[in-house]
């Protein structure tokens, strides 16, 4: 972004005013001291996360489908093991592997990290997807599951995957098959399509380093192509010390995931911090679906935490409370905690799901570029309409680049970190047209393309992402705040609000609403609510409503707002007001 753009969009400032939202006072077992930043991690002789995993005979990895679990000390063992090594592939070659969620994919990770940079990719993506992601890494190889192992649709997609790898003559292509007896082990081939394996092998333990670039990401670029993250085995074992630190888990703990491994919020923020915690750790298959999570979150080994994105959080309300009705008997379970992951979550749809599922509901913000940033502490003050003091990097409000003033408590500014766990700068490539590093980094800090301000205690509260913020005549409306006001009205049980185009005013607010069961609500009556509530302000309030069965959502569940007017296939506005059915994205 040119920093006249940015300097702009700094320029003005919400007219809701500050709120604190609800807050949740610290409970009697609170320790500060057990709050842990990234620079607790740097010293010590370690060079990998292989270095902070528990090597005890007690079960971590369960998979749902009646395997053996798999112990601390086999997982070790298992990612240790010379029969894992790929010869031809270098220490810094980039491996994709597309693999279905579940224990496999969560374990090859881990296997592959210590010998190569990893690549994870969704296995559901489009040819042409697969296609740009091997040309840009670029990719040295392909790890995919055997076909006889799969169910229809992954069998489906993974021909896919190799047909646009071979496109590409990517030389090395390997396939697994998974234990019929420990969750999460498998065996390594030559995959049909793939050529011998001729080459060194790299010495997995013995040669790696902290500065070695174990992952790489791509963005999910809106107005460009998605730009490469890559990050170091430095950042991802203290990433996880931190999260594990934040968490508080304990032996005793069961996290279930059901966020994907191809995404730094499964690897990281999930598998890494459960395994550090010495908790065990439930790999669920496939997508997320509320009914499979309901099942396995009411089976044994019992979960005591998971993290989610919003969308999940309310479909598992929603089963949860049907259960109920079934079962006539209230719900009951033995969560103790859940981390918010991944997209904002609403205070309202917070103190619900505290309601529903009896637990402390944990507020956070990370990225993929930077991981962690903060978290409200589990014990400590919880404010739910914040995302919590840092838990990671050191952090700053500041003005538009290219000034980088620092800001003091309550001004609003750009949020931006520097530390460990912060990368060091993306990749460029000849697609490129400017170097994206340049305008993400000033003094030595990242710029995170967020809006926020800090209160008296540290605690991070954000405004939203400035390509998101809607430019109204000037006034920046944040999405955020449209839908947590929205949401508190009795017929709406989900809302996402976007930007749509305005012939005068530049832009405006649209909103897509998901309606409570035998409820309905007119763009008018709602408006005339939230301005009657004092909710909102007359130009805060939606000028286009579009009720839709489910929210547009990305691949990973998080709502998806970046160019949604147009999607939608919208004419700019002139002062009308716009209502629709639409049957979903």
């Amino acid at each position: 972004m040119a920093a006249e753009a940015r300097e702009a969009q700094d320029m003005g400032g919400s007219a809701q005013g500050h709120e604190i939202g609800p807050v949740r006072p610290a409970q009697e077992c609170w320790d500060p001291s057990s709050n842990k930043l990234s620079s607790d991690f740097v010293d010590g002789d370690w060079k990998t996360f292989y270095d902070f995993l528990p090597d005890t005979p007690e079960p971590f990895l369960h998979s749902t489908d009646g395997r053996k679990p798999l112990s601390f000390k086999d997982l070790k063992g298992f990612i240790a093991d010379p029969q894992n090594d790929i010869a031809g592939l270098g220490r810094e070659d980039r491996l994709c592997t597309a693999l279905p969620n579940g224990p496999e994919s969560a374990v090859s990770y881990l296997v592959f990290a210590i010998r190569c940079t990893v690549a994870p990719l969704n296995l559901l993506m489009k040819v042409e997807e697969f296609d740009f992601e091997f040309e840009d890494l670029p990719a040295k190889g392909l790890v995919v599951q055997k076909q006889e192992t799969l169910g229809d649709t992954d069998k489906e997609a993974t021909v896919v995957a190799v047909t646009a790898a071979r496109k590409r003559k990517i030389q090395i292509i390997q396939h697994i098959i998974p234990s019929t007896e420990v969750a999460g082990l498998f065996k390594m081939e030559k995959h049909p399509a793939g050529r011998p394996l001729k080459g060194e092998v790299v010495k997995a333990l013995e040669t790696v380093s902290r500065d070695h670039v174990c992952l790489v990401l791509h963005t999910s670029g809106t107005t460009r192509k998605p730009k490469i993250v890559p990050i170091t085995h430095e950042s991802m074992a203290i990433g996880g010390k931190c999260h594990a630190a934040c968490n508080l888990l304990g032996s005793d703990d069961v996290f279930i995931n059901t966020m994907p491994m191809f995404h730094i919020a499964g690897l990281m923020e999930n598998l890494l911090m459960a395994a550090f915690s010495g908790a065990k750790f439930v790999a669920l298959p496939g997508t997320y679906q509320p009914h499979v999570f309901y099942k396995h979150m009411m089976s044994a080994p019992q979960p005591t935490c998971y993290s989610a994105v919003p969308a999940h959080h309310m479909t598992l309300m929603g089963f949860a409370k049907e259960m109920e009705k079934a079962e006539k008997t209230p719900h009951e379970n033995k969560l103790k905690l859940i981390r918010n992951d991944s997209a904002a979550l609403l205070p309202s749809l917070a103190e619900q799901m505290e309601e529903c599922l009896q637990c402390v509901v944990m507020p956070a913000y990370s990225m993929t570029e930077a991981n962690p940033l903060c978290s409200n502490p589990r014990y400590g003050t919880r404010k739910l309409k914040s995302v919590g003091p840092t838990v990671g990097p050191e952090l700053a409000i500041m003005t538009a680049h290219p000034e980088a003033k620092r800001l003091g408590p309550g001004e609003e500014g750009e949020v931006c970190v520097k530390g460990a766990t912060v990368m060091k700068g993306y990749e460029m490539r000849p697609h490129m047209d400017h170097n994206p590093n340049l305008e993400t980094f000033a003094d030595g800090f990242m710029r995170s393309g967020d809006k926020g301000w800090v209160d008296e205690d540290g605690y991070l509260y954000l405004i939203g992402r400035f390509k998101e913020l809607i430019n109204r005549a000037g006034e920046k409306v944040s999405p955020f705040e449209v839908e947590d006001a929205i949401r508190k009205h009795e017929a709406v049980k989900d809302v996402l609000c976007f930007s749509c185009p305005h012939q005068t005013l530049g832009e405006a607010v649209g909103v897509v609403v998901v309606l409570n069961e035998g409820k309905a609500v007119k763009l008018f009556d709602l408006r005339q609510w939230l301005m009657s509530s004092k909710v909102l302000q007359d130009k805060w309030c939606p000028e286009v409503l579009f009720i839709m069965p489910e929210l547009p959502k990305g691949p990973t569940g998080k709502p998806s707002r970046i160019n949604l007017a147009k999607r939608l296939e919208m004419e700019a506005l002139d002062g009308t007001l716009v209502e629709k059915q639409h049957p979903g994205l």
